[in-house]
């Protein structure tokens, strides 16, 4: 497995940052994370001031990200860094949300958004580009990765989601999207 280290500054991360990175890094097959030094968790206060390079067209203030895929260079090999407290810090602190945060599938997809994107873009480094490439590419790769995941570790949950609950929410968005578009024209309109 992929060494886990941490690298905070004046922060105390959750107790079950650190096992459910591992159990996701676990759960992919190898061949994907080949090459990968190391993932390094961290904090906002730790990543540095400055901007990023410029993605989809604009740059971002780094401590306001979610992670970091650092490609190979001529001192090392790629690894990944994760802002943990950004990635905890975007999910609502509510009671309901607390609560949410106490189960493992929830955490682990909530975590996988960030740490199989910045995979993504190992990929797309290593094996090539299932998209246009850059950011769309680390997304493709993202969602080809979190179905491996599903289908490993939750693979009872699969027909559920396919069968229940995808239709669900496509009828739903169709509904609301309609409404939405309705309402965006309608504002146009004056």
């Amino acid at each position: 497995m992929i060494p886990l280290r941490e690298n905070y500054m004046d922060y105390r991360p959750p107790q079950y940052v650190q096992s459910t990175i591992a159990k996701l890094l676990l759960n992919l097959p190898a061949r994907y994370l080949s090459g990968l030094q190391c993932v390094v968790l961290t904090n906002a206060t730790a990543v540095g001031k400055g901007k990023t390079i410029r993605v989809k067209g604009r740059k971002y203030i780094r401590k306001e990200c979610l992670g970091f895929y650092h490609p190979k260079s001529n001192r090392e090999q790629p690894w990944i860094e994760i802002v943990v407290d950004n990635i905890v810090a975007s999910f609502p602190s509510s009671g309901a949300a607390r609560l949410v945060w106490r189960i493992p599938f929830f955490r682990e997809m909530r975590f996988a958004e960030t740490l199989l994107h910045e995979i993504g873009h190992h990929l797309h480094h290593t094996i090539g580009a299932l998209d246009a490439g850059g950011e769309t590419t680390a997304d493709a790769w993202k969602r080809r990765l979190i179905g491996v995941y599903l289908r490993k570790r939750y693979w009872y949950l699969v027909p559920l989601l396919r069968y229940v609950v995808w239709p669900i929410f496509t009828y739903l968005r169709a509904i609301f999207g309609k409404s939405t578009r309705r309402r965006q024209a309608s504002e146009k309109a004056l």
